[in-house]
């Protein structure tokens, strides 16, 4: 079965939290009431572990491999396939909202369902300043660049330690993908 391809999670801030752990500052994870509750902690009511469990706020299963190829589909064509045309690309990573995000409480500015870059979860200053993407609360980063024609997908084995900002992996991997890319081109 798939479970094979799957890697061992270990456990982070956010299962710990789903087990009662103190949310430290962030009150309203301590609030039943509150969005930030009910779209975090009040919608991982099954085993996150279980993939037989679908948990669309929290478990999406993929590789990082696919979700960059999900990603460089949306730029150009993967083995022939480009999933959307330039024009609606131009689209989806044109601002159309932007603001304290109600739920995570963090500035953001969102395109047509992805992230665009000026938050301290998808920061410009890491390289992002042309890029789209998603910056998962456990850890999952991806994005595409279409000016570069690059995708990226990062999917760790452990969650994030940090929240309302970008992981330390993260941005270390992201700084390091685009100094060689720019190095290239």
């Amino acid at each position: 079965g798939s479970e094979a391809h799957l890697a061992t999670m270990l456990e982070s801030k956010a299962e710990a939290l789903m087990a009662g752990a103190d949310p430290g500052e962030v009150v309203e994870l301590r609030d039943p009431t509150t969005l930030t509750y009910r779209a975090t902690i009040g919608s991982m009511s099954q085993d996150p572990a279980d993939p037989a469990v679908e948990d669309p706020s929290y478990g999406g299963l993929a590789s990082a491999h696919a979700l960059a190829r999900l990603f460089a589909a949306l730029v150009g064509e993967v083995d022939g396939i480009r999933l959307i045309g330039q024009g609606l690309t131009a689209e989806l990573a044109r601002p159309h909202s932007s603001g304290t995000c109600e739920v995570m409480l963090t500035p953001l500015t969102w395109g047509l369902g992805v992230q665009l870059a000026d938050s301290a979860v998808f920061p410009a200053d890491a390289g992002l300043k042309n890029s789209f993407g998603l910056s998962g609360a456990n850890g999952v980063f991806t994005f595409s660049d279409p000016d570069r024609e690059l995708a990226f997908g990062y999917v760790p084995n452990m969650g994030s330690a940090v929240m309302g900002s970008m992981d330390g992996r993260v941005r270390r991997l992201v700084e390091a993908v685009f100094r060689s890319v720019d190095r290239i081109l």
